[in-house]
Parts: structure tokens; C-alpha cells; sequence
């Protein structure tokens, strides 16, 4: 994605992703799909729209490779390629080394190393062989699918300068980023709008009041309010909202005892629900333009609404990433990564991760929950904008989790009993079209 260099060192410097601990890392000897997931995060870098564009290529691709050597048991997402078969391991590693290669290139001589690690415990033979060549083949599909998906595109973008309406805030006061996100092609979503909330509140409402002293009052930067916890909880989700939910999705797999093409499906649906979330989340940010709390605050004499004061010299506790508010990206990734999770294992595992410091929650969706809260906490994002978040997050994990792809094909067995369940319905059909005719008098 292009973007100018101040908006880039500006997102950067708000969303870069802390080294998480080292502890449960996936050896190269283990699971070949959470292996190079490991690789993932240790090689990714880039503001949130990038990664996670970059996870659901790599996501895609070790499905679809560990699927083909297996027989192809679920729907794959890149369809039938003329090679097939092989050793799963060398299939997926070299499927994630070319994507990974392609996406990092400054990350070559790692990934290299890694993918001669995996290789080396392959025996030589045609199983290695034609292993080494599906994964390749998978990866230029996936490389080429996405080649076209608008995420480079260059979208203009003006403020309005009206009441309500997104604008620049300080102390970068850099433009709207990202606006190709709006548009860019979703992995499974039938379009970018597919998932839009309803509007905002209105400026004039109750609703929309008690959400402005809300934050007013919690998310700013001396709030007497705040908790030291919740303030913890603001500056630990002040990262990429990716890499979190894959670390989680690693170390849960881990202790799961899940197959490959287990782990393969998780990683796959976690990370194309989560992209097209934050797709989607785009799509709304664009479409309803809506203004950042801090803005809101410096200018709530604009907003006709009498229970809003004005406070120029109003900061929040979190910097203003440079986009609008409604809806929660976060929110939004946080709501598909935990659905994922929680339909995959259970909702009440607990578990803990560490990017500087260590949270821990009671389960998957209470981490949710924490963390499109904290960015209420934050003082960056209205209480409106964080629920409309979850939502948008939490349908899109259920779209592709009901979707064809990733999921598994019907055994034969399962075939003939449809095959049969649907003549049975068109006969009735049939009888029930009969018996409304005319009948001959």
C-alpha cells in the first residue's frame, strides 16, 4: 500500500508492534503451519492494513498447500491447479517462503534460513519434490489473486470542514490514510459494504451526549477517572490489531492437539475474517466520516447539542491514529479474531499474552470486549464506535466461517444422502405445484 512518508512514520509510530515473549514459540520441527506463522510475526512490519493483508496471503496460501497434499478435504480458496500432492511440510513451506520472500524482501536471508531448516527434514524424493512444487504453485496463484485488489490504489480524500465530519488532529495532523482500504477487494465478503452499521448517533441526541462526556471524561490524557488497569489496557492495544490474535491463535493450537489441516483452517479463517473486518471497517470510516472524540471535544460548540461543552485544550490519552472514528478497527479485528477462537476451541479458555507487559483475560471474548473498550479508555474512540466495531467484527468471522471455503467437502456418503434429501424436496415440490393447478372440469 502507497502512502506518504509522514502518514506512514505516523502510523508507525502509533501502531508498531511490540516483540511478544519468546516463550511457546513454534520449533521448526513442529507444526508446519504455526512454524511459519511464527515467521510471520517475526517478519512482519507495516501499519495495521498491511499486516493484515499480508497474514490473509499467508493464511491462504498454507491452507490451500497443506489442503492440496492432503487430497484436497475442504473447499480451497485458489481452486484446482494442475499440480497436486506431495509432502504437506515441504508444500506449505515453500508456499509461506514465497509469499513471505515476496512481501519482505529485506527479511530474505531469515526466511531463507527457514525454509532450509524445514526442507532439511524432508528425505529426498519425488514426495519432496512435488511438495516443493505445489507450494510454489499455490503461492503464485495467491500472489496473483491479490495483485489486483486495489490496495495500492490511490483514493482522494478532501475534509468537508462540517460539524461531525472527520478531520485532522494534532499532533501530526496528517491526512486520511488508507483510503484505498474502502475499496479494496475482500477475501470472501460479496462486497465492502456488505457489513456497514447503521449511522452514528445524530449530533443532537441524547445518545450521542452521553457517549461525548463519556469519553470526555474517561479517555482523557489526566482523567481522574481512568484506572491504572484500564490506562495498562489503552497502552497494551495500542499495537497492530493482528498480531495479537495470531499470537493467541498459535499458543491455543498449540496445546490443542489439532492436525494440520486443523491448525490450517484456523489460521486461514482467522485471518481472512479479520481482513475483511477491517475491509469493512473502512467502508464505514469512509462512508459516514465521522469525527474523532478530540475534535468533537475542541468543537462541540458546532455540534447544537446543549448538553456537549467545549474544552479547546482537550487531549486524549492514546494518539489519534488519521482516519475517522466510526467504526473501531480494532473493535472490529478484536470482534472476528475472538469469534474465530471461540467457535474453534471454546469461548472460556483463559489465556495471557505479553507485548511489553502481560494481560490476561478469562476467555476469547472477554479479551474482545477489553479491547475495543480500551480504546474508549484511550480516548480515541466513542463508546458508539467500539460496538459497532464488534458487530461488524463478530459477522464477519460468521460469514466465513460459513462459508465454502476453508470448510470441509461432504464424504460421498454425505453426497448421496443430499443427492437423495434434494430429490425428495423436488418431489414435493412437484406435488405441491400439481395440486395448485387447474383442475379439467
Amino acid at each position: 500500500m502507497k502512502l506518504s512518508q509522514a502518514v506512514y512514520a505516523t502510523c508507525i509510530a502509533m501502531f508498531a508492534a511490540v516483540t511478544p515473549a519468546a516463550a511457546g514459540i513454534e520449533p521448526v520441527t513442529g507444526d508446519p503451519v504455526l512454524f511459519w506463522h511464527e515467521q510471520f510475526l517475526s517478519a512482519t512490519t507495516g501499519p495495521p492494513p498491511v499486516v493484515g493483508r499480508h497474514a490473509a496471503m499467508l493464511g491462504v496460501a498454507i491452507h490451500d498447500a497443506v489442503n492440496g497434499t492432503l487430497g484436497r478435504p475442504n473447499y480451497g480458496y485458489t481452486g484446482s491447479l494442475e499440480k497436486n500432492g506431495g509432502d504437506t511440510r515441504a508444500a506449505t513451506s515453500v508456499a509461506a517462503h514465497r509469499i513471505l520472500v515476496t512481501l519482505y524482501p529485506s527479511k530474505q536471508a531469515q526466511l531463507d534460513q527457514a525454509l532450509s531448516d524445514s526442507l532439511a527434514l524432508i528425505a529426498a524424493g519425488p514426495a519432496k519434490t512435488n511438495g516443493v512444487a505445489y507450494g510454489a504453485a499455490i503461492a503464485a496463484k495467491v500472489l496473483d489473486i491479490r495483485s489486483s485488489d486495489g490496495a495500492n490504489a490511490v483514493v482522494p480524500y478532501t475534509p468537508s470542514g462540517l460539524p461531525g465530519r472527520w478531520a485532522p488532529t494534532p499532533p501530526g495532523n496528517a491526512p486520511f490514510a488508507f483510503t484505498q482500504l474502502g475499496s479494496v477487494t475482500p477475501w470472501l465478503l460479496t462486497s465492502n459494504s456488505q457489513l456497514r452499521p447503521g449511522a452514528p448517533p445524530s449530533l443532537g441526541s441524547a445518545e450521542y451526549a452521553a457517549a461525548f462526556n463519556e469519553v470526555k471524561d474517561i479517555g482523557a490524557l489526566a482523567s481522574a477517572s481512568r484506572t491504572a488497569d484500564q490506562t495498562a489496557a489503552a497502552t497494551f492495544w495500542a499495537t497492530t490489531p493482528f498480531s495479537p490474535w495470531i499470537r493467541a491463535a498459535i499458543d491455543r493450537a498449540q496445546i490443542s492437539g489439532n492436525s494440520v489441516l486443523e491448525n490450517a483452517t484456523l489460521m486461514a479463517q482467522l485471518s481472512v475474517a479479520t481482513h475483511d473486518a477491517f475491509i469493512a471497517t473502512w467502508d464505514a470510516k469512509l462512508h459516514y466520516d465521522f469525527w474523532r472524540p478530540l475534535t468533537a471535544i475542541r468543537a462541540a460548540d458546532t455540534d447544537g447539542n446543549p448538553d456537549t461543552l467545549i474544552d479547546a485544550a482537550w487531549n486524549s490519552w492514546l494518539i489519534n491514529p488519521p482516519y475517522a472514528a466510526y467504526s473501531s478497527g480494532l473493535s472490529a479485528v478484536s470482534g472476528a479474531g475472538a469469534r474465530i477462537l471461540s467457535n474453534t476451541f471454546g469461548g472460556s479458555d483463559a489465556f495471557c499474552l505479553t507485548y511489553s507487559v502481560e494481560r490476561c483475560w478469562t476467555g476469547f471474548e472477554a479479551a474482545a470486549d477489553e479491547s475495543a473498550m480500551s480504546r474508549l479508555w484511550g480516548g480515541i474512540h466513542f463508546r458508539f464506535d467500539n460496538d459497532a466495531g464488534l458487530a461488524v467484527g463478530r459477522n464477519s468471522a460468521a460469514w466465513t466461517q460459513s462459508a465454502r471455503a476453508f470448510n470441509a467437502v461432504p464424504e460421498p456418503t454425505t453426497w448421496v444422502m443430499m443427492i437423495a434429501w434434494f430429490g425428495l424436496i423436488g418431489a414435493v415440490a412437484r406435488q405441491r405445484r400439481a395440486s395448485m393447478l387447474p383442475r379439467e372440469a
